[in-house]
């Protein structure tokens, strides 16, 4: 899961919204009520579909995933608990059939304490520094409660997405080998080519990881392959958002990310 930017709606669309918003009855509003004026919006449905194709990684990846295709509109906080959040934009984001249905569904986690949601929104909170991946597991490990629960509620350490998040790793640093032979011969325009194809593949959270690991001193040694951090650094300049602290591994074990039901936020 990576950081995103929400766009900014086209006035047509924000028109579209509002109307459809203020359709809605000011009393008795249920969950099935908003969903059935959701489901007749058609039109207002497709362009905030096409706006957040646009927001996502890679090509039109899921936001929570990164890894399959987005196919769904997910309601972040969940029509059962806000039906009023129906038409709003901020709570719209782009989903793949498994984490919407299969994972998420209704399920939307909330501290006791303060109410606030568990589960990241990655157009709205900054994913590292509530989680952080391993190059080398391909596992996601937490950092806080919002991130174990967001790890548990998405299974993101799920079998098919540690694969390939292996395979992206080793796709992305032979890309990269590649990007630092064309910047040795002055081909920067090349360079960035191979890089933007890269930008467009799945998993999207395995370059952001090898950039962010590309500012420590040690990163040649970490990633084994200084030609390709010399070639993040060309290629990316500034270096991204680091995760508040790493915790400390003792052992080499699934995280358990299900400590969030018990854990204080």
């Amino acid at each position: 899961m990576i950081r995103l930017e929400r766009s900014r709606l086209d006035g047509r669309t924000v028109k579209l919204l509002a109307q459809a918003q203020a359709r809605l009855p000011e009393a008795g509003l249920t969950e099935k009520v908003a969903r059935n004026a959701w489901n007749a919006a058609d039109g207002t449905r497709a362009r905030v579909a096409t706006a957040l194709r646009t927001m996502a990684s890679g090509i039109e990846r899921c936001m929570y995933c990164s890894e399959s295709l987005g196919t769904a509109i997910d309601h972040f906080e969940p029509l059962r608990l806000a039906p009023h959040r129906v038409f709003d934009w901020y709570n719209h984001l782009l989903a793949c059939s498994f984490c919407n249905s299969h994972a998420k569904g209704g399920t939307f986690p909330q501290d006791i304490a303060t109410g606030e949601p568990l589960l990241i929104d990655p157009t709205a909170d900054e994913p590292a520094h509530h989680l952080r991946l391993s190059l080398t597991s391909g596992e996601y490990h937490c950092l806080t409660s919002r991130g174990c629960a967001t790890i548990d509620v998405f299974q993101l350490n799920r079998g098919p997405l540690r694969k390939g998040r292996l395979d992206a790793v080793g796709q992305c640093l032979d890309t990269l080998a590649g990007c630092a032979a064309l910047l040795a011969a002055d081909d920067t325009a090349g360079a960035r080519k191979r890089m933007l194809r890269l930008r467009r593949q799945p998993l999207a959270d395995v370059l952001q990881e090898l950039r962010r690991i590309a500012d420590r001193p040690s990163a040649a040694v970490v990633l084994g392959d200084e030609a390709a951090v010399e070639a993040l650094r060309a290629l990316y300049g500034q270096p991204v958002v680091k995760p508040v602290f790493i915790p400390q591994q003792t052992s080499r074990h699934e995280p358990d990310c299900r400590s969030w039901k018990t854990a204080a936020s």
